[in-house]
C-alpha cells in the first residue's frame, strides 16, 4: 500500500498491551488495520526510497487514515532522518 507514515510514535504501551521503547522497529496501524487488535504481532515490511525495514505491529493510529502508519523513531530513521517528518512509503504484512 501506498501510504505516508510518520515518526510520533515513542516509548509507551501500544494498544496491543506491550511496552515498547524507541529504538523497537514497531508501527502503529490505522483503523481499518488494525480491526480490534487482529493484526497484532504481525510484521509489516515498509519500502522507501529503495530502503526497506520490518517491524512489528504493536498499536493503534486513530488518525492514519485508511493506510497511514506511524512508525517508531528506529524504524523511521532505518528510511529517513528524523526531520523530514513524513515520508511516503509502501508496506505490507510479511
Amino acid at each position: 500500500m501506498l501510504t505516508e507514515a510518520n515518526s510520533l510514535f515513542g516509548t509507551q504501551i501500544g494498544a496491543c498491551g506491550g511496552f515498547n521503547v524507541n529504538s523497537d522497529h514497531v508501527v502503529a496501524l490505522p483503523p481499518l488495520e488494525y480491526a480490534g487488535g487482529t493484526h497484532c504481532g504481525r510484521m509489516v515490511r515498509i519500502y522507501y526510497q529503495g530502503k526497506s525495514i520490518d517491524a512489528r505491529a504493536v498499536d493503534l493510529c486513530p488518525s492514519c487514515g485508511l493506510t497511514g502508519l506511524d512508525l517508531s523513531i528506529s524504524t523511521f530513521q532505518a528510511l529517513a532522518p528524523l526531520d523530514v517528518g513524513l515520508i511516503y512509503v509502501d508496506w505490507f504484512y510479511i
